[in-house]
């Protein structure tokens, strides 16, 4: 077990961008060497931090939207298996269980497709006995651009799926395409704005506390991008990233410390802010994560094409 660093969290951030950077793109924006990097990354995999690097059709692929829900229980259920049922449904991207003093609440990112596939969320969530109130967040994100796939593009995808960092000789050597036609290929992928070249992590693999500030805030003094920038600028070590409520004036801030004291203290300064409203802690337990609805689109799209499995 250890404790991430700042280098750490920058290093998992342009992976997060771009998990298709080379060791020695990463360590001249880092100001390392390419084998610090490298070692970096080892341990990081190692330890479960970075849990693998993942190819993903953007919005714009799949018109997929991103929602973001907290699930209210009476407390009957037994946690763990209830966070890997609630994973079954495929539109499930991560569950976990959020500290509490009545019943349990849990934490639920997830994509769905449509008024239709929201609704099929809402009774899905609803349909767990204990479950006694479901607040839904549509989350605001980039949507991407489009890309026609043509064979060739699906051919070098398959073998992203399996390794999104996969180097253009490996590729070439399993598909048995040209070095050459391969790197077109994913000159088209990459520049097309469709894809997005990833690291999931999990921060909770270490001995720090993942958290989210819950942020209620003023439109009229503030927008989200100047709350996002609030946050990196005071708390720059602490603050990884926000969720946007595309439907209320709420921000879902992310936050990883040594010690789950300093959500407080966060907190506290966070609501002090003169564009905040309110503040409240979510603290949060380790999560399970699932594959992407993006990617089970991928899959199908290359089972269409006799590519898949």
């Amino acid at each position: 077990m250890f404790s991430l660093d700042p280098i750490d969290k920058r290093l998992i951030l342009e992976l997060d961008s771009n998990c298709r950077a080379t060791f020695q793109e990463l360590a001249l924006k880092l100001g390392m060497t390419a084998n610090a990097v490298r070692k970096r990354v080892t341990k990081l995999v190692e330890q479960g931090v970075i849990e693998e690097f993942v190819v993903i059709m953007k919005p714009a692929m799949t018109g997929a939207e991103l929602l973001l829900a907290l699930l209210y229980t009476d407390g009957s259920e037994d946690e763990d298996a209830f966070l890997s049922e609630i994973g079954t449904h495929s539109g499930i991207v991560q569950t976990g269980l959020i500290a509490s003093i009545r019943g349990r609440t849990y934490l639920a990112l997830a994509e769905y497709i449509g008024a239709t596939g929201l609704m099929d969320l809402r009774k899905y969530y609803y349909s767990h006995g204990s479950v006694q109130d479901v607040e839904m967040h549509t989350l605001l994100r980039h949507q991407g651009s489009r890309i026609d796939l043509n064979k060739l593009h699906l051919r070098v995808l398959r073998m992203l799926l399996e390794d999104a960092r996969m180097s253009i000789t490996d590729i070439a050597s399993s598909t048995g395409l040209s070095a050459k036609r391969v790197r077109r290929a994913l000159s088209d992928i990459t520049e097309s704005g469709a894809f997005w070249f990833a690291a999931r992590w999990n921060l909770s693999a270490g001995e720090d506390t993942e958290f989210y500030v819950r942020i209620e805030i003023d439109e009229q003094k503030t927008d989200r991008e100047a709350v996002d920038a609030w946050l990196r600028f005071n708390h720059p070590n602490e603050y990884w990233l926000s969720f946007h409520s595309a439907i209320e004036p709420t921000v879902f801030a992310k936050f990883v410390t040594d010690h789950f004291r300093e959500s407080d203290r966060i907190s506290r300064n966070i609501k002090d802010a003169p564009f905040v409203k309110s503040t409240s802690t979510l603290i949060c337990y380790p999560v399970h994560k699932f594959p992407r609805l993006s990617q089970l689109m991928l899959q199908e799209k290359l089972a269409e094409a006799g590519l898949w499995p």
